[in-house]
């Protein structure tokens, strides 16, 4: 009796809970690598910081060009940025449907083999 209970207990109790340690590591490890707080708040920065200094004086043409420069700089920042954050909604998305689907496959392994013993069965 006591050996029942405990595959119950691992079947059922310890086999999900490390499953869900194991996709819960995955998820930090995603928020982590892929630097989401700094994509967020370095949304609009620019693209390696790269940017162009005004020079001294007034010239109406070199001006125009550093501000369009440094507008291209942000935009592909945040087109750069966009994409990590897309990247990584993809992935956690894909990572937790995983881990419900492996959860719940692990919980029914037992029944599914009982019902298939039963078809088994009945087909002979």
């Amino acid at each position: 009796m006591l050996l029942i209970l405990e595959y119950f207990s691992f079947q059922f109790i310890e086999t999900p809970k490390k499953i869900f340690n194991i996709f819960k590591n995955l998820i930090w490890f995603g928020v982590n690598f892929l630097s989401i707080k700094y994509c967020f708040q370095t949304l609009f920065q620019p693209w390696r910081r790269i940017v162009w200094d005004y020079k001294r004086g007034f010239d109406l043409g070199n001006r125009i060009d550093i501000l369009v420069s440094n507008t291209f700089s942000r935009f592909l920042g945040l087109i750069m940025r966009l994409c990590i954050i897309i990247a990584f909604v993809i992935y956690e998305v894909f990572i937790i449907l995983l881990g419900t689907f492996l959860i719940l496959f692990r919980i029914l392994i037992p029944f599914l083999a009982i019902l298939g013993i039963f078809i088994s069965f009945s087909l002979i």
